[in-house]
């Protein structure tokens, strides 16, 4: 049994597939790729886990183990099928805490801006010492 967490909206998929709009096109027990039918991006598709796992950080047993080889294999199929250069994958999970990675074929003057169109063009830029210091402390981190 796949455990649930109470109101998450992924857990419910059959609710969270009418609310996106999206059919389920692969699932191998673990995880699942369901694709967007509307929207501004054809092939717009979410992976997420079986098991509610609320963030990327909080990954572990056989969904950390598979995550990099199906995360590879899901974007290199939408890339193929989208006819698309790349795949961006993004990971916000603020608003549904339910581990879900975005995933959006990318071809050179389609909807998506991608790279620095992430950032707020008016951003200030972090000073140096701060970013080496954040570098250091994640070095420390993982030692």
């Amino acid at each position: 049994m796949i455990a649930e967490a109470d109101g998450c909206l992924l857990c419910d998929v059959g609710r969270a597939d009418e609310v996106f709009d999206r059919v389920r096109v692969w699932d191998d027990g673990r995880w699942r790729l369901s694709v967007v039918r509307r929207g501004p991006v054809a092939g717009f598709a979410h992976l997420e886990p079986h098991r509610h796992i609320p963030y990327v950080t909080d990954l572990d047993g056989a969904e950390a183990a598979t995550f990099g080889p199906v995360l590879a294999r899901v974007t290199a199929a939408l890339r193929e099928a989208a006819g698309a250069e790349l795949t961006y994958a993004y990971v916000f999970g603020e608003r549904v805490p339910h581990l879900h990675v975005n995933l959006a074929p990318h071809v050179d003057g389609d909807a998506l801006v991608g790279g620095p169109g992430l950032v707020r063009p008016d951003a200030a830029p972090v000073p140096r010492e701060r970013h080496e210091a954040v570098a250091a402390a994640i070095r420390d981190v993982l030692a």
